[in-house]
């Protein structure tokens, strides 16, 4: 009620207060204006790809990386973490496995200003938004909830502005534009677009509009995120953006690392690219993600033929489909088309003298005693995702497709595999691991290749 009633009262005095805040031009708002010295010479840039614990110095060592080259998770921190989920689409489970992807960005000025972490998303949306000082429900975020009054470049957006076009709408009798943003598992968020001055890539960015929550039900942030901003976003015009995620772990030396968000020139050439076509955005579900076109599964060298192509179809009303993100930890695939792999992995595992395991409450549906003979067998599993185009094949090495869960009051270790069932398919974090992706939004492509992605890190001073 707090943020409703700074809002009610702020649109109530701004003729006199904040009039020349609200007639900020519709040109200055829409294109989302930089300084000029910042927008001459910005053909390519990069950004500093963290996660929460990587930002803040925390303990890894929920998570190791095993000279099995597997990673190996706390049975005890797996079971912790099932309450609560990481901030992305359709995901059912949550393991402590944070790759990094997020960004530091600065919103505000003068007092108010304050560094944010926001998950990335690589999303068409052009929306970003962030819980709001008196946002009521919000979820806990790793930095005090931002304080609008305390920034002296922040307004609001009139809802006569030309910028205040659907899906937004004007309310206040054209003295406020709102926002709401949906998701899955309930996440409902609204409020009001304002507009301030937002730092990255080492630049100011002034007059970027932004959603500024006043309701936030089940934002599913790990505690750490104070909103999303995609990636079409942080590009600021360029069409193009770039990233290679490599395993974090918690050796110490990888969790001192960071990788990038690259845009324009700064993105790498390479010949070896797959590309697939993304699929235009639905209209009203642009905010789940950029749409692929995938076909098949195949397991090692074998094409599962259970698997058709209609169980990654996209709906009309924005159900199935798959999409490729950067937000969530592993994989959730089509429910019908999950059944299948799981039935050929535990086939190929019960071949060979495996126990399977049943781990209720942690999402995973297929997990085995990872004997040292079972864990051989693993090492030679792959995965591969066939896209409609005959050469865009995205393999999944073995390392990216099972977890190791280290059962220490039990003295046991436990392999599942890194995917779960789900209503629309979501390649995620882990099986995008050490290949690097490209989005060319402008040419509607889609393009990957393999990589060792610590080559393109720089340590955490």
């Amino acid at each position: 009620m707090e943020m409703k009633l700074f809002i009610s009262l702020a649109i109530v005095t701004a003729a006199v207060l904040m009039l020349h805040q609200l007639t900020v031009t519709a040109a200055t708002i829409a294109h989302h204006t930089t300084t000029p010295a910042a927008n001459a010479s910005l053909s390519g840039f990069s950004l500093q790809l963290v996660d929460g614990a990587d930002h803040e110095g925390l303990d890894h060592a929920a998570v190791r990386r095993g000279g099995d080259g597997f990673l190996h998770l706390q049975s005890q921190s797996l079971l912790r973490a099932t309450n609560s989920s990481a901030a992305s689409p359709e995901m059912t489970t949550y393991t402590p496995l944070r790759l990094p992807s997020a960004v530091v960005v600065g919103v505000g000025t003068g007092r108010g200003h304050q560094d944010y972490l926001f998950q990335v998303a690589n999303t068409p949306s052009t929306l970003i938004w962030m819980q709001c000082k008196g946002c009521d429900p919000y979820s806990l975020q790793r930095h005090p909830l931002f304080d609008l009054s305390a920034s002296p470049t922040y307004h609001l957006v009139r809802g006569t502005d030309p910028f205040c076009q659907p899906p937004f709408w004007s309310d206040y009798h054209g003295a406020a534009c709102g926002f709401r943003v949906t998701g899955p598992r309930g996440m409902m968020v609204e409020g009001y677009l304002g507009a301030d001055t937002l730092t990255y890539s080492g630049k100011v960015h002034e007059h970027v509009p932004f959603g500024c929550a006043h309701e936030a039900h089940n934002f599913q942030n790990d505690g750490q995120f104070a909103g999303i901003i995609g990636a079409a976003v942080l590009g600021h015009g360029l069409t193009t953006f770039s990233y290679c995620l490599f395993h974090g772990g918690g050796d110490g030396e990888t969790s001192r690392r960071r990788g990038f968000l690259r845009f324009g020139t700064d993105v790498p050439r390479n010949p070896r690219y797959r590309t697939t076509r993304i699929l235009p955005a639905l209209e009203g579900h642009e905010a789940l993600g950029h749409y692929v076109s995938l076909v098949g599964v195949s397991l090692g060298a074998r094409r599962l033929d259970a698997i058709r192509p209609e169980m990654f179809a996209r709906r009309e009303d924005g159900e199935g489909g798959c999409v490729v993100d950067l937000g969530t930890p592993v994989t959730v695939m089509a429910e019908e088309a999950y059944g299948v792999v799981e039935e050929a992995v535990w086939s190929e595992l019960r071949r060979h003298g495996a126990e399977r395991v049943e781990r209720p409450g942690t999402g995973y549906g297929l997990c085995v005693r990872a004997s040292e003979g079972i864990k051989g067998r693993l090492q030679s599993l792959s995965m591969s995702l066939h896209f409609s185009e005959e050469e865009a094949v995205l393999v999944v090495a073995p390392e990216q497709l099972f977890l190791m869960v280290d059962d220490e009051e039990q003295g046991r270790r436990i392999a599942c595999l890194a995917v779960t069932p789900g209503r629309r398919t979501v390649v995620g974090a882990l099986q995008q691991v050490d290949t690097r992706f490209v989005f060319d939004l402008k040419e509607s492509k889609l393009s990957f290749a393999p990589e060792s992605c610590m080559q393109d890190t720089v340590e955490v001073v």
